[in-house]
């Protein structure tokens, strides 16, 4: 009787046509495993805010097993000064990517915040999560306060830059003296192995200022200074996670500066003395502002902290 059961179970099978198997559920978080139809990631994972700024991050959709279906994002954050917005909340086809805009308040006090990214394939009852971290820094993010006798600018915070291809720009509030200036801030960069560099905005023949890069800090985990139109390396090495203080004497009509450095832990010393500055700030009187650009690698940050300008 049971063989019988089997071959007529069999033939039933077979006589309609059909095989039947059960439909796949997943409802998983993290960036996907062997059941999920599409995998989840972001990059960076982790940024520093300056309290007022914003950071973007990108958020990926790869599919899996052929996944061909439609993905919409969403984004979540307990805090109230945080808002997260994508560029594009419906990723077709089964994969592709989205920009996060991560956007704090003036208001927002210093802590990590984490943001939750849902990917749901809502007609076949998939998800998928991924968490992002906001490192939220003191805020005053731009140079504002002036002290009327001495100080022509100064920054409490701090303002943090990951990889672009625009440099972030703080402006002074007012032109430093005509005479030169002194500037004094301290750096962080996020690895040791950084493509990134800050300096000075000058006035160009195009009325379009342009960043006079001064300070390097190079692949091989050694600051390069600007002489002229070409870095020389120093003998100064850098490290992920160490804050560097520098002190920048420079004269105005722009012909040389100097550069020195304390180490963590250390006393002062030059960089080095008297050099040329680019030849895009020869002449100069005047300068609207400091910046700074992070080419690579990805998912690093160059943190700039508490910039004075005297």
């Amino acid at each position: 009787m049971r063989k019988l059961a089997l071959f007529l179970a069999s033939l039933f099978i077979v006589t309609n046509g059909c095989v039947i198997s059960p439909r796949r559920t997943v409802n998983g978080t993290g960036s996907g495993g062997s059941n999920s139809e599409f995998s989840l990631s972001a990059n960076p994972t982790s940024q520093v805010i300056t309290a007022g700024g914003s950071a973007t991050f990108a958020i990926s959709v790869s599919a899996v097993n052929g996944f061909t279906g439609t993905v919409s994002l969403s984004a979540s954050s307990s805090n109230t000064n945080i808002t997260a917005s994508f560029d594009n909340t419906t990723i077709t086809g089964g994969s592709g990517s989205a920009t996060l805009t991560v956007s704090t308040a003036n208001t927002a006090t210093s802590g990590n915040v984490i943001i939750t990214v849902t990917a749901s394939d809502t007609a076949n009852n998939i998800s998928q999560n991924v968490s992002i971290n906001a490192s939220i820094q003191g805020s005053a993010s731009t140079v504002s306060s002036m002290n009327a006798i001495k100080m022509i600018a100064s920054q409490t915070g701090c303002v943090s830059t990951p990889p672009t291809s625009n440099a972030q720009r703080v402006s002074f509030p007012t032109s430093p003296a005509t005479t030169g200036f002194t500037a004094i801030f301290s750096v962080t960069p996020s690895s040791s192995s950084m493509d990134a560099a800050l300096g000075f905005f000058a006035p160009a023949p195009s009325n379009q200022p342009t960043l006079s890069s001064l300070i390097n800090f190079s692949p091989v985990g050694v600051i390069q200074v600007r002489d002229g139109d070409s870095f020389v390396s120093s003998t100064v090495q850098y490290a992920a996670g160490e804050t560097l203080q520098f002190r920048l004497v420079e004269s105005l009509p722009a012909t040389t500066y100097s550069l020195f450095v304390t180490p963590p832990g250390a006393a002062e010393i030059p960089l080095a003395t008297d050099l040329q500055v680019p030849s895009d700030q020869h002449g100069t009187t005047t300068l609207g502002g400091w910046g700074q650009i992070v080419n690579a690698p990805a998912g690093t940050t160059l943190a700039v902290c508490h910039f004075s300008l005297q």
